[in-house]
């Protein structure tokens, strides 16, 4: 019989969210799965726009048949066009918009090939940090891998301070510490040694891993190249994340030889944290031996995201 998970005692978290790849949008208008409703994002030719997806007109669902026309968003069902903050621009039989009409919109930004936009439930608090641009145009994109998985954000994220796993779970030739753990607001950083696995054998490696807030991660290992993996955790409801990473090497000659292995090696560990994830309770008071107090000095940085 499949267990049953107790749901995770936390709301919605805050922050920047990937809604996807900037090129993964190859319409003017496409619907995104986020923060337990439907958003629109729409191009007006410059800028991507993220807004709720129904018309306040007459409730009609503005990503499917909804269109851009000079650079507006144009509401499929009376042509009711918005413009990009959210505000109605023009009603085809009207004489004037409706200024009470009005999109809930949300902040957006590009980076690291990352459409980013910003989520709290009180829609009048504007962000409070930005996420760096570390990629930058000398990198070479090398893999991409794409999960739907039924967890929370602070499940997933909790892995990184959890060394013990890497040896049960994963099959590393050892337990390693977890090393520096620095944390600055919104961003926390944690650089460790890890072993890893090869066809040749195991090698030892660093990790550096940035978190921008919960939703975006930047992860430096250093083996006998430098790959870089852009992360980026968006809730889909309360119970469920899309996990997009995507691989980078440095451009040098070793990195290119074994980014491919190694992003497969990443995509198998990963997968198989997924069953765990899906039927494991988050404990708030847990039994941890002595080496595991990262896990609560991470849970304790965790907390800024939660409104409530």
């Amino acid at each position: 019989m499949a267990s049953k998970r107790t749901p995770f005692p936390r709301p919605l978290p805050i922050g920047w969210f990937g809604l996807a790849r900037t090129d993964e949008f190859t319409e003017a208008v496409t619907t995104v799965e986020a923060f337990g409703r439907e958003v629109v994002v729409w191009f007006d030719g410059e800028h991507h726009h993220a807004v709720d997806s129904v018309c306040p007109h007459l409730g009609a669902h503005l990503g499917v048949g909804g269109r851009v026309e000079e650079g507006c968003l144009v509401c499929p069902f009376h042509e009711w066009s918005f413009g990009a903050d959210g505000t109605n621009v023009a009603i085809p039989y009207a004489d004037r918009p409706n200024r009470k009409a009005r999109l809930g919109t949300y902040p957006t930004m590009v980076r690291n090939g990352l459409l980013l936009a910003w989520y709290h439930p009180d829609r009048d608090v504007t962000p409070t940090f930005e996420v760096p641009q570390r990629i930058t145009d000398d990198m070479v994109e090398v893999g991409r891998l794409d999960r739907v998985v039924p967890t929370v954000w602070q499940e997933i994220a909790e892995n990184s301070v959890d060394m013990a796993h890497f040896k049960s779970v994963h099959g590393t030739g050892q337990v390693s510490p977890i090393g520096e753990m620095t944390m600055d607001g919104p961003f926390r950083t944690v650089r460790s040694e890890q072993v890893f696995r090869s066809a040749r054998g195991d090698f030892p490696g660093t990790i550096e891993s940035n978190s921008c807030g919960p939703g975006v991660g930047i992860v430096h290992f250093d083996l006998m190249g430098r790959v870089t993996q852009v992360s980026s955790t968006t809730p889909i409801d309360d119970e469920s994340c899309r996990v997009r990473f995507t691989f980078y090497t440095d451009g040098s000659e070793i990195a290119g030889k074994i980014a491919p292995g190694f992003a497969a090696e990443v995509e198998r560990q990963f997968d198989q944290d997924i069953p765990i994830w899906a039927h494991k309770t988050f404990l708030t008071v847990p039994a941890l031996a002595p080496s595991e107090k990262p896990i609560m000095e991470f849970r304790k940085w965790a907390d800024q995201f939660y409104a409530s």
